[in-house]
This record gives structure tokens, C-alpha cells and sequence, in this order.
């Protein structure tokens, strides 16, 4: 099954949930899951923009487990699966008439609620600018370009947060329907280890309208070295009055 995923640069947002639609699972109504309490903030200072730059030349991948539920009325039924995240390396490209460059991302993987397993499969293009910062995506019915964009933080300490970009979402090219808008802000958390920094992506997905279509947080989690890996992916959104939450860890 081909699913588009209606996201900013590096999120999720519609992935599952047009996948549970169309293959009848759970629906109803639900917000994002809540993240663990995380270990007292560390002092060390982590390479945040190295982390996500190596990210981009070096490509990334990771298998995550899926688990949250959907709710449909007063029926809740819970959500299982995996999915495996690929990011390439990018090339140089062209996009919204500028030089920039581009990366695709790929995601895999299968998810079984209320009795049905469903494969997920979807890919787009990444573009992003010489700092690595996301200027734009594309995959069909969905063409995103940033309003605006703030550079990765160089370095980081946990309990810091900030804006990265904002995006309009069109269904080509040619920019003339507007289907979405989203804001992408961060927010960093010490890693579990206690050696590592959790620097967090949060995309918040509107329509044209400006209704909330939901939200989605992205997780790398980046060494002192500045090797980054993408840890966990959590979301909520409503489709066709189906609500859901997401945790892939």
C-alpha cells in the first residue's frame, strides 16, 4: 500500500492514519502519547548541527517498533507493528527555482489494529539548504516550501527549545491550491545515557482553513561525537473523524 504522508521535512504526520482508513482500522478521537520522564538535564554541550549535517552526507536508517491505539466512538482498539526509516545522502538539486539540496526518505514497514496487518510503504524528496535546515519536500499531491527558516542550533544543552521553519503545502508546483500549512519548532531533553543529547523535531500540521490536523515529534538522538539516530517518532492526528496516537521507539 501507498500512503502519503501530508508531513513537513522529516515527520510523519497522515502516514498511519490513511493507512488505518483505508484498511479499516480503529478510529476516534485521542492525543499524543505522553513521553517518559527524562533523566536530569546533562551540562555537556552536544554538536546538534553536526549531528544532523552528518545525518544528510552520511544517510541515516532505523527500525523502530510501533505501538498506541485508535479509538472510534466509545471503541478503542490498540496499534502494534514496525517500520523501518531510510534517509539517503543528499545531491545537489533545484527546488522552487533555487540551488539546494536533496535527500530522498523512505519509509517500511506494518501495522495491525482491530484484526487487520496493513504494509506501509511511502518516499519522498527532502530538500534543504547549505546548513542542512528542511526548505522543502515533495511527493505527489503534496509540494511544501518554507516561509521561513532558523538554522539548526550549532550546539545544545538539554532544556533548550526554539523555532526551525514554517512551511505552505500545495498540490503541485505551481503553488496555486493550498492544502496545508505546518510550523516545525524543537525542543531538547538529555538522552537516556546520560552522554547523549535527544534533540527533538515538533511539527504541527494546520489546513487551509488553519484547523489542526494534528502533530508529530521526531526524535535523533546525537553522541558528543555528533553521530545522530533517529529514536523515536510519536503522533496524534484525526482522518475522517478517526483518532489516533503513535509511539515508535
Amino acid at each position: 500500500m501507498n500512503v502519503s504522508k501530508r508531513s513537513a521535512p522529516l515527520a510523519l504526520a497522515g502516514l498511519l492514519a490513511l493507512t488505518l482508513t483505508a484498511c479499516g482500522g480503529g478510529g476516534g478521537g485521542g492525543g499524543a502519547s505522553n513521553a517518559a520522564v527524562p533523566p536530569a538535564p546533562v551540562a555537556t554541550s552536544f554538536p546538534v548541527q553536526q549531528g544532523l549535517a552528518y545525518a544528510f552526507t552520511h544517510g541515516l536508517q532505523s527500525t523502530l517498533t510501533v505501538s498506541g491505539s485508535t479509538t472510534n466512538g466509545s471503541t478503542t482498539y490498540p496499534l502494534t507493528g514496525t517500520l523501518t526509516y531510510s534517509l539517503g545522502a543528499v545531491v545537489n538539486a533545484t527546488f522552487n527555482g533555487a540551488a539546494v539540496q536533496q535527500a530522498t526518505e523512505t519509509i517500511n514497514g506494518t501495522i495491525s489494529g482491530n484484526g487487520t496487518t496493513s504494509p506501509l510503504t511511502t518516499s519522498s524528496q527532502l530538500y534543504v539548504n547549505a546548513q542542512y535546515t528542511p526548505v522543502g519536500s515533495y511527493e505527489a499531491g503534496a509540494y511544501c516550501v518554507a516561509n521561513s527558516t532558523a538554522a539548526y542550533p550549532a550546539t545544545a544543552t538539554a532544556g533548550q527549545a526554539g523555532d526551525l521553519a514554517s512551511f505552505s503545502c500545495y498540490t503541485d508546483s505551481t503553488k496555486r491550491t493550498l492544502t496545508s500549512t505546518q510550523k516545525i519548532t524543537y525542543v531538547t531533553t538529555a538522552g537516556s545515557d546520560g552522554s547523549s543529547l535527544d534533540f527533538q523535531m515538533l511539527s504541527n500540521i494546520y489546513d487551509a482553513a488553519n484547523k489542526s490536523l494534528g502533530s508529530t515529534g521526531t526524535t535523533y538522538t546525537i553522541s558528543a561525537a555528533g553521530i545522530p539516530k533517529l529514536t523515536r517518532i510519536q503522533l496524534t492526528e484525526t482522518v475522517g473523524g478517526i483518532s489516533f496516537t503513535i509511539d515508535a521507539k
